[in-house]
C-alpha cells in the first residue's frame, strides 16, 4: 500500500525535472520511504500560474513531520500533506498540486512506477503492462495495443480525468514517439537549452 502524500510549492531553482528529482531524493534519503510517484501541476489561483509538486511516497516514512520540514528545505518553499493542507497563501500551489494528482484531475509526471523498466521501443500494450500509464493517446494518430513507442528515454505522462496517459505523436520509422520531448529547442549551434 502506498504511503503518505506530500505537496511542495518549489522553488524556481529546483523545478527543472532533474534539479526537482534530485532534491526529493536529498530530502527522503535515510527516512525508510522514497517517492514512487512526483508530478507538477500549475496552481492559477493567485492570477499568476505558479508551480506546485506532489509526491507519493512508497511507504509511511517514520518521522512524517521530520519528512515534511526535510521536503520544505530541499524544495525551498512550504510543504504540506493530507492533514496540514490549506495553510496560507504561499501554500496554494502545494495543496493545488497534491488534490489534483491524488484524484487523478491534473498533474505531469516526472516519476512513476515502473518508468525506469521501459526502455527503447516497445508495444503500446507492454508499455502499459509495465508501468503505471494506464493509456496511450495520440496526437493525428491512432494508437493501438499493437503500436510499437519509441521511448526516446524521456517519458511524461500526465493525469486527466482519473487516468494516468501518455501523450504521443507519429514518430520516425513508424513509431510513436512522446509528444513531449526531453528538448525541444535547439539553437546556438544545435545547444539545447
Amino acid at each position: 500500500m502506498a504511503g503518505r502524500w506530500f505537496g511542495g510549492s518549489p522553488g524556481a531553482e529546483v523545478l527543472p525535472d532533474a534539479h526537482l528529482l534530485a532534491a526529493v531524493d536529498a530530502a527522503l534519503a535515510g527516512s525508510g520511504t522514497s517517492a514512487e510517484l512526483v508530478c507538477t501541476s500549475v496552481d492559477r489561483s493567485a492570477g499568476v500560474p505558479r508551480t506546485g509538486v506532489a509526491l507519493r511516497l512508497s511507504a509511511e516514512p517514520a518521522d512524517p513531520a521530520g519528512t515534511r520540514v526535510a521536503l520544505a528545505r530541499a524544495l525551498g518553499g512550504p510543504v504540506v500533506d493530507e492533514g496540514t493542507a490549506g495553510q496560507g497563501h504561499d501554500a496554494a500551489p502545494a495543496v493545488t498540486a497534491l488534490t489534483q494528482v491524488r484524484d487523478g484531475a491534473d498533474g505531469r509526471c516526472v516519476r512513476f512506477p515502473g518508468q525506469d523498466v521501459v526502455q527503447g521501443r516497445l508495444s503500446v500494450a507492454d508499455l502499459v503492462a509495465a508501468t503505471a500509464i494506464e493509456e496511450v493517446v495520440g496526437v493525428g494518430v491512432q494508437v493501438g495495443p499493437e503500436h510499437v513507442v519509441d521511448t526516446l528515454g524521456f517519458l511524461r505522462p500526465v493525469f486527466t480525468a482519473g487516468r494516468l496517459r501518455l501523450v504521443v505523436e507519429q514518430g520516425a520509422e513508424g513509431a510513436l514517439q512522446p509528444f513531449e520531448i526531453a528538448d525541444p529547442h535547439e539553437c546556438c549551434g544545435g545547444v539545447a537549452h
